[in-house]
């Protein structure tokens, strides 16, 4: 019987040098359309784990891979386009909610055609926002930047998210939301949270233990 690899993205002893312990390394492999959830009390290392992941913290130990691609220093570049990263604060990068949602497209950061203003409205009312495309980001509240964020990383079309703490401004009713909406989309996602509802929606769980200070 032949061994047919399906996983998309695997890691092996993947530390931050954070943790408290090896115990909380990481070692998964994820098929597309998996989500895996990291977990744990405060101050483990939990985010550190996940900017580590998405390049922006080199690793104490370990390795990742993505599509049988090993992610080294030197194809940084190609792995940063693989995937959206929503840190715990959401950046808008636009005074509108247009211009938030378009600025991967003028930071000429995609290939992808910019969206119309008509798929721009239908992904905002997806995640329940109805304000205009003109409403100024400054006006909006920790929750709808969280969705408008959430909405940007929809219009990008990558398959991969790295998540961190998604739900934080979210009620329950938004956060129920984003989770049908991730799973209709198939995404492959590795998030951060503490959110109990949310990791049980996932797959896959890894645990990070504390320190004993």
């Amino acid at each position: 019987m032949t061994d047919q690899r399906t996983e998309i993205f695997t890691a092996e002893r993947l530390g931050s040098g954070f943790e408290a312990d090896q115990t909380s390394h990481l070692t998964v492999s994820l098929q597309p359309g998996q989500h895996l959830a990291i977990s744990g009390p405060s101050g483990c290392g939990k985010s550190s784990l996940l900017q580590v992941i998405a390049g922006l913290l080199p690793p104490a130990g370990g390795t990742i891979q993505w599509q049988q691609n090993k992610i080294k220093e030197q194809n940084l570049p190609w792995w940063r386009q693989q995937f959206c990263y929503l840190p715990q604060q959401a950046v808008m990068g636009g005074e509108t909610i247009l211009k938030a949602l378009l600025l991967p497209w003028h930071l000429k950061a995609l290939n992808l055609p910019e969206p119309t203003h008509e798929k721009c409205l239908q992904v905002l009312v997806s995640l329940g926002i109805s304000h205009s495309l003109e409403q100024p980001t400054h006006k909006l509240s920790g929750g709808e930047k969280q969705r408008l964020a959430i909405a940007r990383a929809l219009l990008m079309e990558r398959t991969l998210w790295l998540m961190d703490e998604p739900t934080s401004a979210l009620d329950p009713a938004s956060r129920n939301k984003v989770i049908e909406l991730i799973a209709k989309q198939s995404l492959t996602v590795i998030s951060v949270s503490h959110d109990p509802v949310w990791v049980n929606s996932a797959q896959l769980q890894h645990v990070m233990g504390g320190s004993d200070e």
